[in-house]
């Protein structure tokens, strides 16, 4: 049989096998300690279609997101949006009908941006977080914003959930899906039928939200 690629196996306790096709296409297997390498090879081959699907959509829509240079004009995406960058010489990164960016920021350009992202993220997450709890009912612990690469979101058997800041360059829809799903993950700690028909009674087009996802999460990057 014609072998997948697998270019990266990460393993923890977790009790369930994850397929991961990360922004610049490579293929990530999440799986418990003790499964065996040839079931993974074994269950990557069966899930093919869905592998080769996932690297064209990359393709198609121009391949692995290059780096920003940080140069007037360039594109940021912020809940969807998408805005000019001006560097200006302002004190600290303000965002209004464009990007404001301080020129003093320059050197460390990527390091201040991703600073602004995870504390606008901090803020509109976690009130997002609590809108659905109070419709849900479903309490999380605290809420975590990471630098993950690979997951959307994660919760902890004790309910804190967490979310990576590039999830703030979503427009705010998808923002609420992701939240929606790690609540769901408090009283469902797997992907069951119970677990998607709770995430279905908070946000009944979760399908159409979660596709959305999967073709464009590409694109948040930096």
């Amino acid at each position: 049989m014609d072998e997948i690629k697998i270019d990266r196996i990460i393993r923890s306790k977790r009790r369930s096998i994850a397929l991961v096709m990360s922004s610049d296409a490579t293929l990530i297997v999440r799986a418990p300690m003790r499964i065996s390498l040839e079931y993974i090879q074994n269950l990557v081959f069966q899930k093919r279609s869905w592998i080769e699907k996932r690297r064209r959509q990359i393709l198609k829509n121009g391949g692995p997101t290059k780096s920003k240079e940080f140069a007037d004009g360039e594109n940021f995406l912020y809940l969807g949006e998408s805005y000019e960058l001006k560097i200006a010489e302002c004190k600290a990164i303000d965002l209004k009908n464009q990007l404001y960016f301080p020129e003093k920021f320059l050197k460390k350009a990527r390091e201040k941006m991703i600073k602004w992202y995870k504390k606008e993220a901090q803020e509109i997450i976690t009130e997002r977080a609590k809108i659905y709890s109070q419709i849900s009912g479903w309490q999380f612990k605290s809420i975590s914003i990471t630098s993950a690469n690979t997951r959307w979101g994660s919760c902890s058997p004790s309910g804190s959930i967490n979310f990576p800041w590039k999830l703030i360059m979503a427009p705010l829809h998808i923002v609420d899906y992701v939240v929606v799903h790690e609540l769901a993950h408090i009283p469902e700690k797997n992907h069951s039928k119970r677990f998607w028909k709770k995430v279905e009674l908070i946000l009944p087009d979760y399908k159409i939200r979660r596709k959305w996802l999967k073709e464009n999460g590409n694109k948040f990057k930096i």
